[in-house]
């Protein structure tokens, strides 16, 4: 996926009367910024390797079938009538959706106004605008019309709810009996409150990797350390971040059965890789201190050592 778009995903400025959204925003905003400015993947899951060689093949089995290929090919052989997408971002959920026909259109909601208007204009470059209706909501406080809706979609958004009770009560009510709500997420500590062993293992492993490829892409220096973020700080740096991580598939569960899960780590990798993804990507040494990276991962994933972060969830309401 090109680093633009990846962004575009990722954008989330949370413009809204509430304080939180707004403090929310003005970060989202300025990572977009300086990222698109670099055009280099910082983070790992924009690097094209650690997608082609260690996420899809976790989730699809295959090198270029991301999540919503895999989705699309196995739960919507004939496109539904409408699906809902929930903390849409910069659209590119709706767009690759349409293009793999998994419904006819979509109904797409954020918090984002700005989000929102970019999501809009690249709906309308690629001729798909009329086919995705999108609108500005706060998804702790939505509610939605009960059995409205053939599928549900959240990418990389649900992390940023604070009243999962409600955000699930509302998703089961909308689904239409038989459809499924489709999550792609991060599901670890509550406002990245690293466990012990797991910031020793990212620290052994980072400094593994030579000076050379740890200079920082968003600031100048080199990557020294892996550390748990206070949370004064996260409440600082943006106060949805992981808000409830580590109870969403708690939530989930409580009104919807999960039929399929997908884990694909991040567990290591997300921290690891963090503001120096993109220095590995484009040499053969640097390729395979990924590959190290992902074995090394896998190898304590599969011996219960730690858990996955991050994963791929279908769910039909109970």
């Amino acid at each position: 996926m090109p680093l633009l778009q990846s962004l575009k995903n990722l954008f989330k400025s949370f413009k809204s009367a509430d304080a939180g959204l707004e403090t929310a925003g003005k970060h989202w905003g300025e990572r977009a910024r300086e990222q698109v400015a670099l055009n280099k993947p910082n983070s790992w899951a924009e690097c094209p390797v650690v997608n082609s060689e260690y996420i899809c093949p976790l989730i699809s089995g295959q090198a270029h079938v991301g999540w919503l290929e895999y989705v699309a090919r196995k739960y919507y052989t004939s496109p539904v009538s409408t699906a809902l997408s929930l903390g849409c971002g910069g659209g590119g959920l709706e767009r690759h959706g349409l293009q793999l026909q998994i419904a006819e259109k979509f109904d797409a909601f954020d918090v984002s106004e700005d989000a929102l208007q970019l999501a809009k204009q690249e709906a309308q470059n690629s001729g798909q605008l009329e086919s995705i209706n999108y609108t500005v909501a706060n998804l702790n406080k939505v509610e939605f019309a009960e059995n409205s809706y053939d599928a549900v979609f959240a990418s990389q958004s649900v992390h940023h709810i604070e009243a999962l009770e409600h955000y699930m009560q509302q998703v089961g009510l909308c689904l239409k009996p038989g459809g499924y709500f489709i999550i792609n997420e991060f599901v670890g500590p509550n406002q990245f409150q690293w466990t012990d062993v797991q910031l020793q293992h990212c620290q052994r492993l980072l400094e593994e990797i030579p000076e050379s490829y740890r200079q920082m892409i968003r600031e100048p220096g080199i990557k020294h350390s892996v550390e748990r973020p206070t949370i004064e700080f996260m409440n600082g740096y943006d106060p949805t971040e992981a808000i409830r991580s580590a109870d969403i598939v708690t939530e989930l569960e409580k009104k919807f059965e999960i039929v399929e899960r997908r884990d694909f780590g991040g567990t290591l990798l997300h921290l690891v890789l963090d503001n120096i993804a993109g220095n590995l990507s484009d040499s053969d040494e640097g390729k395979i201190i990924l590959r190290n990276l992902f074995a090394q991962e896998q190898r304590l994933l599969a011996s219960g050592e730690i858990s996955s972060d991050f994963t791929l969830l279908v769910a039909r309401r109970k």
